[in-house]
C-alpha cells in the first residue's frame, strides 16, 4: 500500500516526537554491552523471583525459610524490610 502524502499515517506524522524523547544514554553503546545488561538484570529478577518464593512459602506454611531472618525489633522500633537498610 502505497502512502498518501497528503494523509500520512498517525505513526508517521507523530514520528519527530519520538525521536525528541529518545535519549542515547539511555541505550547501551555496543552489543556487547547491551547484552551485559539484560544479563545483570536477569540475574537480578532471578534473585527477586527466589526472594518472593521465599516469603510466599514463609507466609503459607507458617514456617521460617532457610534464609536467615532479623530478630524481632524492640516495642516501638520500625524495621525496614528491604535487606542492606
Amino acid at each position: 500500500m502505497a502512502l498518501d502524502p497528503d494523509h500520512p499515517p498517525i505513526w508517521l506524522r507523530k514520528l519527530h516526537v519520538t525521536a525528541q524523547q529518545l535519549v542515547p544514554s539511555e541505550y547501551a553503546a555496543s552489543p556487547e554491552e547491551g547484552m551485559l545488561r539484560v544479563c545483570r538484570l536477569s540475574d537480578a529478577q532471578l534473585e527477586l523471583m527466589k526472594a518472593f518464593a521465599r516469603a510466599r512459602e514463609r507466609h503459607s506454611t507458617g514456617r521460617p525459610s532457610s534464609q536467615p531472618s532479623l530478630p524481632p525489633a524492640p516495642p516501638g522500633e520500625v524495621r525496614s524490610h528491604v535487606p542492606g537498610e
